[in-house]
């Protein structure tokens, strides 16, 4: 006996989901079975299975782009910014604002 990996649509427009596996000695008994096990109350609207064996994966997922660097989400990913910062926060220690804002300004 072989096992399938079961995906499923909860509604037409949703993508495909892994929603379990099962044993069976053919695709036909696999569907039979996956329906019974994963869909058997109408939770579903479609049902795929797919032999263990037969699923494959890149050995290379880095290679598929994208960004895997994600300094770009701290500060220290910019260079000069952090010193920056702390040169506009040591000036603005001594500005004094010693009146009030004028009428009619930030509105």
């Amino acid at each position: 006996m072989d096992v399938f990996e079961v995906f499923g649509r909860r509604q037409i427009d949703d993508p495909l989901v892994h929603v379990g596996a099962v044993k069976a000695a053919d695709s036909e008994m696999a569907l039979v079975l996956a329906r019974e096990a994963y869909f058997r109350h109408g939770e579903g609207v479609d049902c795929w299975v797919v032999r263990r064996g037969d699923m494959h994966r890149d050995p290379h997922p880095e290679t598929l782009g994208g960004v895997t660097d994600k300094s770009y989400r701290r500060q220290d990913g910019y260079p000069g910014v952090g010193a920056k910062l702390r040169r506009v926060a040591e000036q603005l220690k001594d500005v004094r604002i010693d009146r009030p804002r004028p009428k009619g300004a930030g509105s």
